[in-house]
């Protein structure tokens, strides 16, 4: 077992670019977390900051190979791109990457043909307005309003990507099961398919177009929604009383497939599915959302490819077992669906469950025991101290 940690991120910028450092400073709270908010529920992925007190000295060096993979993402602004030292520093950055395990990624604040040459030589997130890429319909009225949110999304979707347990040395898209009622959600769930598709670089399951002729239906859906790296349940008000959306997010759900809900209701629902829960959830707001969504979708897909991972070695430690033992999500009542399976397939049900902070409160966890007594849903932080 590989016992280094898991994933190590940089962020590298000149000190004399404001404008980096505050999107630095956003990259460790969306990463990692937000400590105006200790509580908050961050996805804990180490972010360390690589920068100098003035222009005349370079940061420390990175240190390759300590983890299993290492990102860094170095903002490469006019400061940068004209002083000597730090042109070299970034270059020297490509040389000690190692091949597939790390990455090196420039955010070009400068025009991209002023790029150290061996950091010009990679693909590189664009903030000055030059990509080429399709223009977003969420920045037409503002085109520098969802900046910082796009550049979260490029950098949570290039981890994601870092991170793919299916990665054979070749990065995959994150794939999006859109889940939707075709009575009212239809045009909305072709809106967010044109922008996973043509702005987002990410891929979808869009059942009018993705099964083939002549498949099994059911089948091809229930093996879909369960399987895929992430599900987006777009909530219109007919969406709990189609029993095919119903299945597709229990079928999710049992698969612990990443979910997020898009709220997009219009007036009312004449009973809510009480199964949508335990998610993030996004408010429809037309066009200005769709980047919001994409960067809820590789949030949750994020920590689903980080957390298990970081847990193998605690698991190791307290005697669990990673597979069986280890939530990417807080414990709900169908989480204890695991529990009845493991006490069939094993004969005893195990005792601990690992999800990631912040701990439940009192009221959910006293559910939980009173439906399965014998289980005690724990998080990283109150296993270590006991």
């Amino acid at each position: 077992m590989d016992t280094r940690p898991v994933l190590a991120v940089y962020v590298v910028w000149h000190p004399e670019c404001q404008q980096a450092s505050g999107y630095a400073r956003t990259i460790f709270k969306t990463l990692c977390a937000n400590p105006a908010v200790p509580a908050s529920r961050g996805l804990g992925l180490p972010v360390k900051f690589r920068t100098a007190i003035s222009g005349e000295e370079t940061p420390a060096r990175i240190p390759f190979g300590e983890a299993q993979h290492t990102a860094v993402f170095v903002f490469a602004d006019d400061e940068l791109v004209a002083d000597p030292s730090w042109r070299s520093y970034a270059d020297g950055l490509v040389d000690a990457a190692g091949s597939t395990d790390d990455l090196v990624v420039p955010i070009g604040i400068t025009a991209m043909r002023n790029l150290p040459p061996k950091l010009a030589t990679l693909q590189a997130i664009r903030l000055n307005g030059a990509s080429g890429a399709p223009e977003d319909p969420a920045a037409q009225d503002d085109p520098g309003a969802h900046r910082e949110t796009l550049l979260l999304n490029d950098v949570m979707h290039d981890l994601c990507q870092l991170l793919d347990p299916r990665d054979a040395g070749v990065k995959v898209k994150v794939k999006v099961f859109l889940s939707h009622a075709k009575a009212d959600g239809l045009r909305i769930t072709r809106l967010i398919r044109d922008y996973l598709r043509d702005v987002a670089r990410l891929e979808e399951f869009f059942d009018t177009d993705d099964i083939p002729d002549g498949a099994r239906f059911a089948e091809l859906l229930r093996e879909q929604a369960g399987s895929l790296p992430a599900l987006l349940a777009i909530q219109t008000d007919s969406y709990a009383s189609r029993e095919w959306c119903r299945l597709e997010l229990l079928e999710a759900k049992r698969g612990r497939v990443p979910i997020v809900v898009l709220s997009a209701l219009q007036n009312r629902e004449s009973r809510s599915f009480p199964y949508i829960g335990n998610v993030p959830v996004v408010r429809w707001r037309g066009d200005e959302s769709l980047p919001v969504v994409v960067g809820a979708l590789l949030g949750e897909v994020l920590r689903d490819r980080y957390f298990p991972r970081r847990a193998e070695g605690i698991c190791q430690y307290h005697g669990l077992v990673p597979e069986r033992q280890v939530f990417s999500y807080p414990p709900e009542l169908v989480t204890l669906l695991a529990v009845r399976d493991s006490i069939r397939t094993t004969g005893k049900a195990p005792v601990r469950y690992l999800y990631p902070d912040p701990p439940l409160g009192t009221e959910e966890l006293q559910l939980l025991h009173d439906l399965e007594p014998g289980i005690e849903p724990v998080t990283p932080t109150a296993l270590g101290g006991r």
